[in-house]
């Protein structure tokens, strides 16, 4: 209060004019040392709170003095204003440490730092400032150290970043840089210093202040990285982020607080992250970042090497992981973005810090870090190579290629060096993930068309070979079949994205061979690779997959380099290689019959595959939907003989496709011109092929199916019924009914196609109502002659069917005693049908099947 009313008074006789200036400086510092003074003289007299507030009116008074006195009336000198209120500042700590008084503690740090903002001038003095402030910040350490006041640290910091902060804010530029990294690393220490000085009861506390003076700069280090007109370079800035991540790891070391240490990674990581976001990409800037990166995740990865046993947060281990990974992230994203530096640049980045992340993975429990090491090179270079494969800078396509084989088998030769189980396994699979991704990436590449087979297609076989070296290891079967895929997946790009080939046999020979030979490798793998990938079912499913797989760019392949005469060769190639596979796989040494007889299955299956389809490639007519067919029923006769459940679903799939692909559309019906024959043509071998294969098929399916049914299809066989063999007696006699109807069509259409009208033509409207009856009285007498009523419903519906066009369509042409004698004629008819049908069809007799 008594500070309150002195302000007061000075309000009041200024704005009266009643104490001229002077007297107003003189009678403010007066008011302030008397009330000091009496706040001593009453503390020894008993009184507590009195001598409390008048000591701290006294000390508000006595800055409010000075500060008027210099910037108000300009009667004291900024040097004694300063001197006046560090000597201010000095009273009230050795009064706060003689009453042991926090009141008077906390006008005296509230003054100490208001000093510099409030006598500021527009000169530049920074190491009279942090002079100033680094005595302030020891005195306050000091006292709170004496008194057992924590706290009074933690304000003093927030005093001195705020300091900081508008010093940086406002009056730093360029040339004063290193002058304030500087200011920011002594702080620091003082700070880091000033934690291990506190008693266990204050630990707490001052572990506070402690991580803040280390970890404050951090952000600051991010405003500077972010500031383009402090220059182009990064060095003055990392050298801070250095001693601050030594410090930072060591601090959280000797005081069991190693989230210290992931802090300033992650400060790290930011740092270089905003300076990355905003550096011109050049030469130099590149290799800046891939020094102060690998060097600060070296310095994380020391402190690893001291203390490696904890595997937890309780080490060093997630600073090191934090600095070493998320450098090479930034490495790699910052490479996806500049078009301007060469490559081997952030190859050298990646490979140091993958080193890195492979050296930490040798400690417990950290084995995945070679995963996600290989995986960051892989990915760096797949980047490099699709986005900037265009690129002038790019290096020649072939020696980039070869650097990235080199990388890939360097890998495979770490795995093998690995020590320790799980160590060796981790290493294995980062082996096969970087070359499966590096594969990969060429496929989907702008530069793979424009190479030769040679490297287009043997780069990603050697790169394929490398996945299997690693699957072989490991007894991994599925890095098998994701080798297959990423290398077929170049093969079959590079081989459709070149519309020049048919002008180059030669290359296509050469292409042609490299695909034969990948699909041999696949295939040969198991029988190669030993027990522990023969066990894997896996492995064997991809051996199979090879050559299905291959066919497709090998077919396109064959028809330019060697010619679409002898297309009919290429399927019996492959079907060769599988059925000596399947062989093979009878006589391998396989514990696990259930492995042994999927093979099998699986190499019969795609020979049979491959006869089936030979003889309608050649002939070319609809050759892929004649060669499912053929194949869905030489599949079910395996599966007569191989009961696998696989084998009747697969047959079924390639029934169903060729049963869609037989549906009349446009685009079928004008894939080849009309033959001069009726009847006896391409239409009649595409339809009734495929239907003799439905209903061979079901024929083969009906006696075993529902009983040969497995656990997880035993709802679909709950009645009994064959499913399939039904399905596909349905679906043989849609495909004869739409070859009865186009036969007809083909027989009165014109031109060079066949077309489907629907306009008036009684000729063959007659026609195809006599077909289908026709037709329906033979599914009737097929029946009969089965004891089936549901072929005997089927023939019922197809009459029904005829009856209504008849009736409704046919018939509206006819006129006066014609359509009377059309339509007595047709009622004697359906009573005919309909004595037929209750004599034969209704009536079921004994032991009929429904």
């Amino acid at each position: 209060m008594l500070a309150l009313a002195g302000l007061l008074f000075f309000q009041y006789s200024i704005q009266h004019g009643l104490i001229t200036p002077p007297m107003r400086v003189v009678l403010g510092l007066g008011v302030g040392i008397f009330s000091l003074a009496a706040s001593e003289w009453l503390r020894p007299r008993g009184y507590r709170s009195t001598p409390e507030g008048l000591a701290g009116a006294g000390v508000v008074v006595l800055y409010a003095a000075i500060w008027a006195g210099h910037s108000l009336y300009h009667l004291i000198p900024m040097g004694l204003a300063f001197a006046l209120m560090i000597l201010v500042t000095a009273a009230c700590g050795l009064l706060a440490v003689r009453h042991e008084s926090q009141l008077v503690a906390v006008l005296g740090l509230l003054g100490g730092f208001a000093t510099p903002l409030l006598l500021r001038s527009d000169a530049d003095r920074p190491i009279g400032l942090f002079g100033y402030v680094l005595l302030l910040d020891l005195g306050l350490l000091a006292v709170g150290r004496r008194k057992r006041w924590p706290w009074l640290g933690l304000l003093g910091l927030l005093g001195t970043v705020l300091l900081q902060g508008l010093w940086i804010g406002v009056r730093m530029g360029p040339d004063r840089l290193p002058l304030g990294l500087g200011i920011l690393g002594v702080f620091a220490v003082v700070f880091t210093a000033s934690g291990f000085l506190a008693d266990d009861g204050e630990r707490e506390v001052s572990r506070l202040g402690q991580a803040g003076g280390i970890l404050v700069p951090f952000l600051f280090s991010i405003y500077f990285a972010a500031r383009v007109d402090l220059g182009p370079h990064l060095w003055p800035v990392a050298i801070l982020l250095a001693i601050l991540s030594a410090g930072a790891s060591w601090v959280g070391r000797k005081q069991r607080t190693p989230w210290l240490g992931l802090a300033a990674a992650a400060g790290s990581v930011g740092v270089l992250a905003v300076w990355q976001l905003r550096a011109r990409s050049s030469e130099a800037s590149a290799w800046e970042s891939v020094a102060i990166a690998v060097g600060l995740a070296a310095l994380s990865h020391l402190f690893v090497e001291l203390d490696p046993d904890p595997a937890g947060m309780e080490g060093p281990a997630p600073a090191a992981m934090v600095s070493a990974g998320g450098f090479l992230v930034i490495l790699v994203l910052a490479a996806a973005a500049s078009s301007a530096t060469a490559p081997r640049t952030w190859l050298c980045g990646w490979l140091a810090l993958s080193v890195l992340l492979y050296r930490h993975a040798a400690f417990p429990e950290r084995e995945t870090l070679q995963l996600a090491a290989a995986l960051g090179v892989a990915g760096g270079l797949s980047l490099e190579l699709v986005i900037h494969g265009e690129s002038p800078s790019f290096p020649p396509i072939g020696l980039f290629l070869g650097v990235s084989v080199a990388v890939a088998a360097l890998a495979q030769v770490a795995a093998l060096v690995r020590r320790g189980a799980e160590v060796r396994k981790f290493a294995d699979y980062g082996a096969a993930a970087l070359a499966g991704v590096l594969s990969l990436s060429l496929a989907v590449s702008s530069a793979i068309p424009r190479l030769g087979p040679g490297l287009a297609l043997g780069v990603p076989l050697v790169l394929g070979v490398l996945v299997l070296l690693a699957a072989a290891r490991r007894g991994a079967g599925i890095l098998s079949l994701g080798a297959l895929v990423s290398t077929a997946a170049v093969h079959v790009a590079w081989t459709w994205s070149r519309p020049d080939l048919p002008a180059d046999p030669a290359q296509a020979r050469v292409a042609l061979v490299i695909v034969f030979a990948s699909a041999a490798v696949w295939v040969l793998w198991p029988f190669v690779a030993g027990r522990a990938l023969q066990a894997d079912r896996v492995a064997w499913y991809a051996a199979a997959l090879a050559g299905p797989v291959w066919f497709f760019p090998a077919k396109r392949l064959w028809s330019v380099g060697v010619g679409s005469g002898s297309i009919g060769l290429l399927p019996i190639l492959l079907g060769a290689l599988a059925l000596a596979a399947a062989e093979g796989a009878r006589r391998a040494p396989v514990r696990d019959e259930s492995v042994r007889k999927g093979a099998l299955v699986g190499f019969a299956a795609v020979a049979i595959c491959f006869a089936s389809v030979a003889i309608p490639l050649q002939l070319e007519k609809s050759w892929i939907t004649i060669g499912w067919a053929i194949e869905g029923l030489a599949l079910i006769a395996l599966w007569r003989r191989l009961d696998h459940a696989g084998l009747k679903w697969l047959a079924l799939a390639h029934l169903a496709a060729a049963t869609v692909r037989l549906f009349p559309t446009a685009a079928l019906l004008d894939s080849y011109p009309r033959s001069g024959t009726p009847f006896l043509n391409w239409v009649l071998y595409t339809y009734l092929v495929p239907a003799a294969a439905l209903f061979a098929s079901a024929r083969l399916l009906a006696p075993d199916e529902a009983g040969r049914a497995r656990a997880w299809e035993r709802e679909l066989y709950a009645a009994g019924r064959p499913a399939g063999a039904v399905g596909a007696t349905i679906a043989g006699i849609f495909v004869v009914f739409v070859w009865i109807n186009l036969a007809i069509a083909d027989w009165f259409a014109e031109g060079p196609h066949l077309t489907l009208r629907f306009g008036r033509s009684p000729a063959r409207d007659l026609t195809v109502s006599i077909a289908w009856v026709v037709y329906a009285l033979t599914l009737l007498g097929f029946g009969m002659i089965r004891a089936s009523s549901g072929l005997r419903w089927l023939s019922l519906g197809f009459l029904v069917v005829t009856i209504g066009k008849v009736f409704l369509y046919d018939l509206g042409e006819l006129r006066d005693l014609y359509r009377v004698v059309s339509l007595v004629g047709l009622a004697i008819s359906l009573l005919l049908v309909s004595l037929l049908y209750q004599r034969f069809v209704f009536r079921r007799k004994p032991g009929e099947t429904p």
